[in-house]
C-alpha cells in the first residue's frame, strides 16, 4: 500500500477510535495562569491544548490533572474544571467511569477524568482528604511530584530524581532511596479500596516496586518514556517495564523531548519508544500521555494536540494493526480504569 493510502486509512481510524491520553496538566496550568472562568472552548496558541484544537486532533479524552501544587491550588482548580464542563454539556462530560469515557466517546464529547499528582501536597497528611477527592470526582492520584522524605505527610522517604543519568547511577540511586512512607502505603491502600488510580510518575525507583508489590489494582506509570532509549531519570528500565507489566499496568509515552530523545527527538523516535515497549512487555502495557501544557515553552513532540493524528499515521506506517493502535491510544489505559471501577 503506498504511503499515502496508508496516511489517508490511518487518519480515518483515527478519527473512529477512542483517543484517550494518559496525562494532560491544562487545568492546572490555566489556574496558574490566573485564567478566570476558564476558556477552554478559545483557541490558543500559547498552550498545547484548547478545545477546537481537541477536536481537530481527534482527541477524546484523558486525565486532566487538576491539582500538583498547594491545596488551595488544588480547590480552585476542580471548581473551575467543573465550570468549565458545565458550561460546555456539548463539548465537555466529567467522566467518573471506564463506561462514562465511552459514553462520552459515542455522544461526541471530551471525556474529562479529574487526577492529581503530588498527593502529600495536597491530603496534607490527612487521609480523609483521599474519601473527600473521590468524591469531588478525582479518579487518579499520583503518589509524588517528586517531592520525599521524612517529613509528616510524604508518600516517598527520598525525593526523585530529574534529569540524564547512566544505568550505574540509577542503580545506586535506588539502593540509597528511602520507598514508601507508612503513610504512603495507607494511602495507597485506600484508594484500592475506592478504586482510584494510582499513578507513578515522578516517584523514586524504591517506592516504585514497592507499590507494584502492594497495590491490589493495575496501576499506569502515566507520562514517561523509556530509559534504554532517553536515559532520564523520570524513564523506566527493562527491569521496570517487566515488574510494571507484570502487575497489568500500562505505561504512558511522554512528548517531552527530552525524554523521546536529548539530541534529536522526533515522532520516529517516540514511536521507536511504543514499538520498545510493545516487543519487551507487549502492547498491551504502553499508551499515551502526551504531558501537555506541562513543559512549560518546551515544544511537544509531534506538536500541538491538533497533531495526535500523526502518530496514528507513524504507528501503522510502522506494521502496527488497528487493534493494535486502538490499545495504544486509550483501550490499555481504559483496562486499568475498568479494573478500578469494579471494586466499586
Amino acid at each position: 500500500m503506498a504511503d499515502q493510502d496508508v496516511a489517508a486509512r490511518a487518519r480515518q481510524l483515527h478519527g473512529d477510535i477512542l483517543v484517550f491520553d494518559g496525562h494532560n496538566d491544562t487545568p492546572v496550568e490555566r489556574t496558574h495562569r490566573g485564567e478566570a472562568p476558564f476558556a477552554w472552548q478559545q483557541r490558543d496558541p500559547s498552550l498545547h491544548m484548547d478545545l477546537p484544537r481537541m477536536r481537530e486532533g481527534g482527541f477524546d479524552g484523558g486525565w486532566f490533572i487538576v491539582g500538583n501544587g498547594p491545596t488551595a491550588d488544588v480547590w480552585t482548580t476542580i471548581q473551575r474544571t467543573l465550570a468549565q464542563i458545565e458550561s460546555a454539556p456539548a463539548d465537555l462530560r466529567l467522566a467518573l467511569t471506564e463506561g462514562d469515557v465511552r459514553a462520552a466517546h459515542r455522544d461526541g464529547q471530551v471525556a474529562v477524568v479529574m487526577a492529581i499528582e503530588g498527593a502529600a501536597r495536597w491530603l496534607d497528611g490527612q487521609l480523609d482528604r483521599v474519601h473527600l477527592y473521590h468524591r469531588l470526582g478525582v479518579r487518579l492520584l499520583g503518589i509524588t511530584h517528586g517531592e520525599g522524605g521524612d517529613e509528616s505527610g510524604m508518600l516517598q522517604g527520598s525525593a526523585a530524581l530529574f534529569g540524564g543519568c547512566t544505568a550505574e547511577e540509577r542503580v545506586a540511586a535506588r539502593q540509597s532511596a528511602q520507598g514508601l512512607t507508612d503513610f504512603g502505603r495507607q494511602v495507597l491502600a485506600i484508594s484500592n479500596e475506592l478504586g482510584i488510580v494510582t499513578a507513578l510518575a515522578h516517584i523514586n525507583d524504591r517506592a516504585y516496586y514497592e507499590v507494584l508489590e502492594q497495590s491490589s489494582l493495575p496501576v499506569v506509570m502515566s507520562h514517561t518514556a523509556v530509559f534504554a532509549l532517553g536515559g532520564h531519570w523520570r524513564c523506566l528500565t527493562d527491569d521496570q517495564l517487566r515488574a510494571l507489566a507484570d502487575a497489568g499496568g500500562v505505561m504512558g509515552i511522554a512528548f517531552m523531548p527530552s525524554f523521546i530523545d536529548p539530541t534529536a527527538p522526533s515522532l520516529d523516535r517516540l514511536v521507536d519508544h511504543i514499538a520498545y515497549v510493545a516487543e519487551l512487555v507487549g502492547v498491551e502495557h504502553v499508551g499515551i500521555g502526551s504531558d501537555y501544557d506541562g513543559m512549560g515553552a518546551i515544544v511537544p513532540v509531534p506538536g500541538d494536540i491538533s497533531r495526535l493524528p500523526d502518530i496514528t499515521v507513524a504507528l501503522m506506517q510502522r506494521g502496527f494493526s488497528d487493534d493494535e493502535i486502538e490499545k495504544i491510544w486509550g483501550g490499555n489505559f481504559l483496562r486499568v480504569m475498568a479494573a478500578a471501577d469494579a471494586v466499586r
